[in-house]
């Protein structure tokens, strides 16, 4: 078992080896590796039972064709380390066809219709509400007034703090209330497979950008896409970054009135490459807080408004019983409420009745919240990196959440 792990071990040394070196460019060096890859394969077949050889030994030559193509070039290599065989071979067309396909995807992000979503739909965060507007809201309704202070509108805007509490949400309604096209972006809508592809589908997507007078883009879970760049990161997601802060760099379109904004959300703000922090990127941060006790009677009204609810239910008890929670925890907790009286009407054939404040106990018996183990994570990632003060607010209700 020791001998079986150890090639194992040896297998994925020479695989990450070869990735970085086609990630440089450096193709001799990576047929060198994927022919030790293959040959650990190999020897990875002849220690295993009969019914994964076959498997095993496919991929040995998988590995075996990619060194060869390597060196004749006749091979590209996908960034998980498959391949694909070049013009004359069998193979999906790129070139001018997948261009046009990607620029198609990328306009189909934008969304058709605004957001309907407005800032008075989303309960408290009234200072949160304010900054967004300072930030994001102003710049696009105002342009005239930040020309005449001398104010540079547009930038990076950063929305962090912990999951579910309505960071999506607010950068909806912020593109609602902007009047602005909404190229709304997860990681997986930009990475690709293919080396050098996923730069290519961020430069797309700012031009789709550019071609409006107004554009707001936003990216969720920013740190998927934009995480810190460091010798242990793959060299085509260092060049994904590098390309995202090009891009952002020559977004103002110079001499026109067009208008554009990048705006951004993560749980993981400490994970964000600090290059994307700094002053005419992501320089404006803004931090989303856990609900508080207003704020959380406010989303069970809107949770509970449509559902028949007993007099006897207390939005007030509700709303210290769910202090800690963020608001998409308090969301599900009203509709597994409502859960529990439909359960018994379907499967038991009872009378209807109404939800009471029992179903709420029974449901908060077994709700526990992601909160109370994410706030000492986010202060234990943040401890010893010298950016506290970048993120003091989280630090802060972190201290005030324990």
């Amino acid at each position: 078992m020791e001998l079986r792990d150890g090639v194992k071990a040896q297998f994925r040394k020479s695989h990450n080896l070869a990735r970085k070196h086609y990630d440089e460019g450096n193709m001799a060096k990576a047929s060198v590796e994927y022919l030790k890859c293959a040959k650990f394969l190999e020897h990875l077949a002849d220690m295993s039972p009969r019914d994964k050889r076959k498997e095993l030994l496919d991929r040995s030559r998988k590995f075996r064709e990619i060194a060869e193509g390597l060196k004749e070039g006749t091979v590209r290599v996908y960034t998980d380390g498959v391949i694909l065989p070049e013009e004359g071979v069998e193979k999906t067309p790129r070139g001018t066809i997948e261009e046009e396909k990607t620029a198609e995807r990328v306009k189909g992000l934008v969304l058709a219709e605004k957001p309907k979503i407005k800032f008075s739909d989303i309960a408290g965060l009234a200072k949160v509400k304010e900054n967004i507007r300072e930030a994001i809201v102003y710049p696009f309704k105002y342009p005239e007034e930040y020309e005449y202070f001398g104010v540079k509108p547009g930038g990076g805007i950063l929305l962090y703090g912990p999951p579910g509490c309505g960071k999506t949400m607010l950068a909806a309604a912020a593109a609602a209330e902007s009047d602005a096209a909404f190229v709304s972006l997860k990681g997986s809508d930009i990475k690709d497979k293919y080396v050098g592809e996923s730069e290519k589908n961020i430069k797309e997507i700012f031009n789709v950008a550019r071609s409006y007078e107004k554009a707001m883009l936003f990216f969720d879970e920013f740190d998927s896409l934009a995480g810190e760049r460091s010798g242990s990161m793959e060299g085509h997601e260092r060049s994904l970054v590098s390309e995202l802060l090009s891009q952002m760099d020559g977004l103002e379109a110079k001499g026109t009135t067009k208008r554009y904004l990048v705006l951004a959300a993560t749980n993981r703000p400490w994970d964000v490459d600090v290059a994307l922090r700094r002053s005419g990127r992501f320089d404006t941060t803004v931090f989303i807080p856990h609900p508080d006790i207003e704020a959380r009677k406010k989303i069970l009204e809107i949770n509970l408004q449509n559902k028949p609810v007993s007099r006897s239910v207390s939005l007030e008890r509700l709303a210290e019983l769910t202090e800690g929670y963020a608001s998409a925890e308090i969301a599900d907790i009203c509709e597994k409420a409502a859960m529990i009286p439909l359960g018994e009407r379907i499967k038991e054939m009872t009378p209807r009745r109404e939800i009471t404040m029992e179903d709420f106990d029974q449901v908060l018996k077994e709700k526990k919240t992601v909160l109370a183990s994410w706030y000492p994570k986010a202060v234990k990632e943040l401890s010893g990196t010298g950016e506290g003060e970048m993120f003091r607010e989280l630090i802060e209700a972190a201290r005030e959440y324990g």
